[in-house]
């Protein structure tokens, strides 16, 4: 058994030696939380794929309600189509000052398309992106 005779050591090595554990110690917490980092990010960079996290201000899956529907209403009034809505596929959501909608939609020519639309306050749709053939979470696994 190793008996250290701290007595011997003087004032100045004792700060020393608690200031190298503290920096070792800080090492070994900074190097687990860079690998949890890493580890997260690589699972998904879509933050519409995160959506069990429940992080205030992210995206979570919502039901196909009445201002969904009237979300996708919005944006095919301004695509170049003739084609109709046969049905609503994937919604998320993300509370900001109103509503953002991730929704992905089917019309009735079978194509997959999804789009951003943001409900302000006063309940005014505004597409903040473009919609866009395929799934919005096609690159979720």
């Amino acid at each position: 058994m190793l008996y250290i005779n701290y007595g011997k050591f003087s004032r100045m090595q004792k700060r020393l030696a608690l200031v190298l554990s503290f920096c070792v110690l800080t090492a070994v917490g900074c190097s687990q939380q860079s690998t949890q980092a890493t580890i997260t990010k690589e699972k998904s960079i879509n933050p519409r794929c995160n959506t069990e996290a429940g992080m205030a201000g992210g995206w979570y899956d919502s039901a196909v309600t009445p201002e969904a529907t009237a979300a996708v209403d919005s944006v095919l009034a301004m695509m170049n189509t003739s084609a109709q809505l046969s049905k609503i596929l994937d919604v998320k959501t993300q509370v900001v000052n109103g509503i953002n909608y991730a929704i992905d939609f089917e019309l009735d020519n079978g194509e997959v398309w999804n789009t951003r639309v943001y409900q302000n306050l006063e309940g005014k749709y505004t597409m903040t992106q473009p919609a866009a053939l395929g799934s919005m979470t096609q690159d979720c696994q």
